[in-house]
């Protein structure tokens, strides 16, 4: 008896501050794409704005499509942590009756 696993209350509340950094992953992915947008209208389709968009596009799509994985991935790992920190939190708690 005694043996409790010391979950730190604040753990739950820890994790539930990952959905604010994804909707700000989100929102910087958004404005990336924007700029995309932007760059894609504004370059020109004469050679200097061909080989310009040659150079940029992709890396600018590619950057939109880092901010969503990466902001999903975000997500997931603050719902698995929340859910994880209650199960330890009912461990804890099955320990204490036992």
């Amino acid at each position: 008896m005694g043996n409790q696993l010391n979950i730190g209350a604040d753990l739950d509340a820890k994790f539930k501050k990952f959905e604010p950094l994804s909707d700000i992953l989100d929102d910087i992915g958004r404005r990336c794409d924007e700029i995309n947008t932007f760059n894609k209208e504004s370059a020109g389709n004469d050679e200097i704005g061909k080989t310009y968009h040659e150079n940029v596009d992709s890396a600018t799509v590619d950057l939109v499509k880092l901010f969503a994985t990466v902001s999903t991935e975000v997500e997931k790992l603050g719902l698995k942590g929340r859910r994880t920190s209650l199960i330890l939190h009912n461990a804890d708690e099955d320990a204490r009756r036992l």
